[in-house]
């Protein structure tokens, strides 16, 4: 989302925030627009959702009260508006800095990044989903998209573990540290009431697929290392994670849909193998 349209002093003053002395925008996000804002020696985030997205920013907040009152390490909720339409989130500023580029900087720590990540995920996997997720235990299903009917009927004949919080975005962009612990999970805006292996599933595809073509040999180790110490923190936390191959199919499908106009043909091709591969193992063709 572009920060041109926006004026956040603004969209600040509407939220009550006045005599900011410092507002820079972030970038690498594309679904809302995020400033640094700081004023009196507190640093705040600025995030503003598209037109329209209304429901979106509510039920963020909703699920991050939720998690912060879970102690989980996830921006307070300072204040919630709207300017010209533009629903907007002024969130406290944690400290940290995203897991991906603690990996670029000191990639011999992906290990233990990787067990700090899946720790992080596992504990959220304990907690349960707000009463406004609870209200569509099965909206994760449908995200398969209308053309997936019989996967979706092998996920509904599925023995489901307990719905829990499941973030649905989870990935080191999102996830911030200083090192030594999690700092930070930001990014709720899919938020969703689910089986938590769909959680974990997702997790595993953006790591090995959303960066298709742009990874040296180094970086792909680098993440298969990680991956490996994400899913020995989850298992340490939580217990193994059981049968994944219904679950991994259903996570190559939704990336397939998430990156339909953003790779070329041969890296799209990559990802529908993978999904042949899943829905072959669980006879879902």
């Amino acid at each position: 989302m572009s920060h041109e349209h926006l004026d956040p002093h603004a969209i600040l003053e509407t939220l009550g925030l006045l005599d900011v002395t410092a507002v820079a925008p972030v970038h690498g996000g594309t679904d809302t627009a995020i400033w640094r804002v700081e004023k009196a020696g507190t640093v705040y985030a600025l995030r503003v959702f598209q037109k329209g997205e209304d429901d979106d920013c509510q039920r963020e907040q909703v699920v991050m009260q939720a998690a912060l009152a879970a102690s989980l390490p996830v921006p307070q909720v300072h204040a919630m508006g709207k300017w010209h339409d533009y629903p907007a989130l002024l969130l406290s500023w944690l400290p940290g800095r995203p897991i991906a580029e603690e990996l670029l900087a000191h990639p011999w720590r992906a290990w233990s990044q990787g067990l700090l990540f899946g720790q992080m995920q596992a504990t959220i996997h304990t907690l349960a989903a707000p009463e406004v997720l609870c209200q569509q235990p099965e909206a994760w299903i449908k995200w398969s998209g209308p053309d997936e009917k019989p996967l979706q009927e092998c996920l509904h004949r599925a023995k489901q573990q307990a719905l829990t919080l499941l973030h649905l975005d989870y990935h080191p962009l999102n996830v911030l540290t200083d090192g030594n612990k999690i700092t930070a999970v930001l990014d709720w805006r899919n938020a969703l009431s689910g089986d938590p292996r769909a959680d974990a599933a997702r997790t595993v595809s953006i790591l090995r697929y959303a960066s298709l073509g742009r990874r040296s040999i180094l970086e792909l180790l680098v993440l298969r290392i990680f991956e490996a110490g994400w899913r020995r923190g989850y298992e340490q936390k939580r217990g193994a994670l059981g049968d994944m191959n219904l679950f991994y199919a259903w996570a190559s499908v939704v990336m397939e849909r998430d990156l339909a106009t953003k790779l070329t043909q041969k890296e799209l091709s990559l990802i529908h193998q993978w999904t042949l591969k899943w829905k072959k193992r669980i006879g879902c063709l």
